[in-house]
């Protein structure tokens, strides 16, 4: 083995227990994710320590340890097809309650969780 980051092996591995992971942060109320967010940006965790740790697991699922950074270019053509899908599930008024796939908002979200590491407690 070289070493290297292989995001296909990560995803098979445990692909069950990924998408529970990312199951329990969509579950949260879009008001506890929204504080989580926020929290996270003034360098903070959730007070609850629930919800902190379901924070810190979604964003260790999002953007798994020794992931390399993605550049501007992957960025810009990843915010496009994000936008490009949210047209598509309006058109096929697709069902809101799937867990989508991480995108590259979440991983920069991701990233100021998992700087303030794991909740202790």
């Amino acid at each position: 083995m070289s070493g290297r980051y292989s995001e296909e092996s990560h995803r098979d591995a445990d692909a069950p227990d990924r998408l529970e992971l990312l199951r329990r942060w969509w579950r949260l109320p879009a008001g506890t994710r929204r504080e989580v967010r926020r929290l996270s940006l003034r360098g903070r965790r959730h007070p609850d320590p629930q919800v902190a740790w379901v924070a810190w697991q979604w964003a260790e699922t999002v953007l798994p340890v020794g992931a390399p950074e993605p550049g501007r270019w992957r960025n810009a053509v990843s915010a496009c097809f994000f936008w490009l899908q949210i047209v598509v599930d309006l058109v096929a008024a697709a069902d809101p309650v799937d867990a989508p796939q991480p995108r590259w908002l979440d991983r920069r979200r991701a990233r100021r969780i998992l700087r303030l590491g794991p909740p202790v407690g």
